[in-house]
């Protein structure tokens, strides 16, 4: 007898809605993503067989496979609906290899809808070779640079830096983002700031007590320099036949233009058409999300996904800004039933797609639908955060069918004596799509009123008053840092990565340690300028913007059909074609001084040199040596910034005080290992923990340092006293011959006996458990947090990995455990040696 049809989805949470529609007619389950990868403790790629690659099934998803095979034996047919992407036609093939063939059909939903969802029942469809092949190349490749760079800079930067806790890795897509947040923060350093002046007066007409603002534009016809006139990037004046006003000048011009009149010379109006913007791709959205609602990239994935999975929007990963006739009749009946005719353009308004490839997607993102769902409605089912993103969605897809706004642009020209002043206007016409959606603004109706700016009704040769007219000091701004929204949308422009992806990307360098999240703002640490030089001088690829988008352009041709996948990763490992070959760069030989060079103004490039050390960055000029503070980033380190670093006094400059008892005065110094306090010219000192910032560290402190070990008290059952003290390794309590490793937020300031005697007895519980961590993402194993005979690590049962750097049993997070095993499953093994006999 028959069984129903066996349909498999990608998220779990597509099931209830999928099944709202189609009833218990069909069998429902989901593979939550990827059911098969690469392996985790080896390459698993066979570059001498034309990259043949070892796919092993997760162990996460082992059950998943054993319950697929069964109740694909008994179903009458089996539909593969994963997502309509590179990765959803990866995920179906390795699927597919685990059904009959004979009951195979794979179908795509661009929207959980009951249309949707008909539609790609409908048409069923053979899984695109092409799009499996692109998606194997881009894994091949990624794993290829990840398992062959990474090693490289664990063995040069990593081994020599005791600051970095984090494991340092090389990626095809997030060194070359790095490497663009680096080249702005270069344009910052190199950024000649200039100071100009200007005049702006504010004029009324005769017994109008309403006044607006006009800016001095020409003296005796020659131009005064504006912001426009210099060069954006390096801060010089571009156009030598403007007037660069100085603050002399610019006073003298006011007493000289005080008593003179004020002429109306020109008024020109001209009518400007404002047009609708496109509706959203991915990272348009990701955009605008970001400047509208002040969330980050990922954010608004998760929350798209939500939205989509949920059936209240199409699909959330596209680079496509076309819409389809129903969401285009859709929008019509909203514009019609909400605006009226004069907002409905006479025919649908078309956009074409821009970017390189879009064949990925067939639609841009939209209310799902032909009647869109009212805001309130994901209100109630998802919350706040969804109904504000579907707010945004619905909002950018209306308008981009509505009517364009009309505007009136006025310019007056005022004369006086020799100095010509300008007043410039803007009045709306007619909102058109402003009604609804301004783009980068949050309420389009205060956004209206901004948008306007009104003078009053003037005729030529009239006479004004001026109520004040003053001098204005401008400053060149150098490059401002990437946000999250300027960066998704320089990677875009350049081809590197492609949507989907600018969220992890993100993610990643930050999580690595390569970039900082500062206001908003995108700082590269120098961690990431060390990183990002490395590959520049060794891995020239790597980084470079133009190899990165010829590297999609190649996986594009590829899931077009226009390319074979082989060849391509031959030309990328051998080298040929659009590649140098990533085998040949791995035998050069590293120069970790170049990497670690910080560049310094050439006013001073000779006497101060910047290095990234063994622990931290730093200046130097001839024996002062100075920390780079850690609110300093390679961009600010102007001339000016640099003389202040060594100017400014240090803690070690002067004491804290003076000890009580020896009248000594107590110092901070800095040794191999870090600071320290001493006493005097004596060997009396002690260090200071890593984690304690210097800035709170006062006399009283560091005399409870100098006084350690600390005597917490007598052990009740030996009697022997219990004492605390920092060690070389840390923190620890000593009783008689036995020590115990103190964790926690306890110190040896502070620590109780009760605690003592606690952690003395259970010092003999080797490999004792301090946390779990959670399951490895790729493995499934439980990495659980153990303290060991030479201190804590990380262990899924098989493979153990200490903590390192700063990282301790309380702040490690799950992310970076699974940094440390991954790298140490991978790091070579080390050779024991054994001593001869004599």
């Amino acid at each position: 007898m028959s069984q129903k049809p066996l349909l498999i989805v990608e998220s779990p949470t597509k099931i209830k809605t999928i099944q709202q529609y189609l009833g218990t007619e069909y069998d429902v389950i989901s593979c939550v993503g990827h059911v098969k990868d690469l392996p985790t403790n080896e390459l698993g790629i066979d570059i001498d067989n034309n990259f043949k690659i070892k796919l092993t099934v997760l162990p996460d998803k082992k059950k998943f496979i054993t319950d697929l095979r069964k109740k694909s034996k008994t179903a009458d047919r089996v539909l593969i609906a994963t997502d309509p992407d590179r990765e959803g036609e990866a995920i179906a093939a390795h699927l597919a290899a685990e059904v009959p063939e004979e009951k195979l059909e794979r179908v795509q939903f661009t929207e959980i809808t009951k249309a949707g969802i008909t539609e790609g029942i409908e048409n069923i469809r053979q899984i695109d070779k092409d799009l499996v092949d692109a998606q194997a190349a881009r894994r091949i490749i990624d794993r290829l640079v990840g398992y062959k760079v990474s090693p490289v800079l664990w063995a040069t930067l990593q081994s020599n830096m005791k600051f970095v806790s984090t494991s340092l890795s090389a990626g095809r897509v997030q060194s070359a983002a790095v490497k663009i947040i680096v080249d702005r923060d270069r344009l910052r350093a190199k950024f000649q700031r200039s100071t100009y002046f200007d005049l702006k007066a504010a004029l009324n007409k005769k017994e109008d007590a309403v006044s607006f603002n006009a800016a001095l534009v020409r003296i005796d016809g020659v131009k005064i320099a504006a912001s426009s006139d210099f060069d954006s990037e390096t801060g010089e004046l571009k156009n030598k036949n403007v007037l660069l006003l100085s603050e002399s000048q610019a006073d003298a011009l006011v007493k000289e233009l005080e008593s003179g009149d004020w002429t109306v010379s020109t008024i020109k109006e001209k009518p400007r058409t404002s047009n609708p913007k496109p509706p959203f791709t991915t990272s348009t959205l990701q955009q605008e999300a970001a400047r509208k609602l002040r969330i980050s990239a990922r954010q608004t994935m998760r929350t798209a996904q939500q939205l989509y999975e949920n059936g209240f929007i199409t699909y959330m990963r596209t680079d496509s800004t076309h819409l389809s006739e129903e969401a285009i009749a859709g929008s019509r009946q909203v514009i019609q039933d909400l605006y009226g005719d004069d907002y409905l353009p006479g025919k649908a308004n078309r956009y074409t797609t821009k970017v390189r490839n879009a064949q990925e997607a067939h639609e841009a993102i939209r209310p799902a639908h032909r009647v869109f769902r009212r805001v309130e409605e994901v209100q109630k089912t998802l919350g706040d955060e969804a109904s504000k993103l579907y707010d945004l969605i619905w909002k950018r897809t209306v308008a981009s069918q509505m009517t364009p706004a009309k505007l009136k642009q006025t310019a007056v020209t005022i004369q006086n004596q020799k100095a010509e002043f300008r007043a410039n206007g803007q009045v709306i016409l007619f909102p058109g799509y402003m009604r609804v959606y301004v783009e980068g603004r949050d309420n389009p109706n205060k956004d209206l009123a901004n948008k306007e700016r009104i003078l009053p009704a003037m005729v030529e040769g009239e006479t004004l008053d001026c109520s004040t007219l003053e001098s204005e000091s401008h400053s060149t701004k150098p490059p401002a840092r990437f946000t999250e929204a300027s960066l998704v949308k320089a990677l875009e422009e350049n081809g590197i990565g492609r949507p989907s992806t600018f969220a992890s990307i993100l993610g990643t360098i930050v999580r690595r340690g390569y970039v900082d999240r500062n206001g908003g703002k995108l700082s590269p640490t120098f961690l990431g300028l060390a990183v990002t030089q490395l590959l520049e001088n060794h891995f020239t690829n790597l980084v470079s913007k133009e190899f990165t988008a010829k590297m999609e352009d190649g996986l594009d041709e590829v899931s077009r059909g226009e390319l074979e996948a082989v060849p391509f990763m031959t030309n990328f490992y051998r080298g040929g074609g659009r590649f140098a070959g990533l085998e040949k760069m791995l035998d050069e030989k590293v120069d970790i001084p170049a990497a670690c060079t910080i560049a310094m103004p050439k006013e001073i490039s000779e006497s101060t040199e910047g290095r990234i050390g063994r622990f931290g960055p730093y200046l130097r000029r001839g024996n002062d040596t100075r920390s780079i503070p850690e609110n300093i980033y390679m961009g600010d380190l102007t001339l000016e910034t640099i003389e202040e670093i060594f100017t400014q006094k240090t803690k070690e400059d002067e004491p804290l005080g003076n000890d009580p008892e020896s009248g000594e005065p107590v110092w901070i110094k800095k040794g191999p290992y870090g600071h320290y306090v001493q006493l005097g010219d004596s060997k009396t000192r002690k260090g200071i923990p890593k984690n304690y910032p210097l800035s709170d560290l006062d006399l009283d402190y560091g005399l409870q340092l100098l006084a350690l070990p600390r005597t917490v008290g007598v052990h009740p059952k030996s009697g022997e006293t219990i004492t605390a003290d920092y060690g070389r390794y840390g923190p620890y309590i000593k009783c008689g011959k036995q020590n115990a490793t103190l964790r926690g937020p306890e110190t040896p300031l502070d620590v109780s006996v009760e605690k003592s005697i606690e952690l003395l007895a259970n010092r003999n519980k080797r490999s004792s458990e301090l946390r779990t961590l959670g399951d490895h993402p790729e493995t499934g194993e439980s990495l659980v947090v153990k303290d060991g005979r030479y201190g804590p690590y990380i262990s899924d049962g098989k493979v153990n990995a200490s903590l390192k750097g700063d990282l301790t049993p309380d702040n490690i997070t799950l992310e970076q455990a699974v940094e440390l095993m991954n790298q140490k499953r991978v790091a070579p093994k080390k050779k024991r040696t054994r001593k001869k006999k004599k």
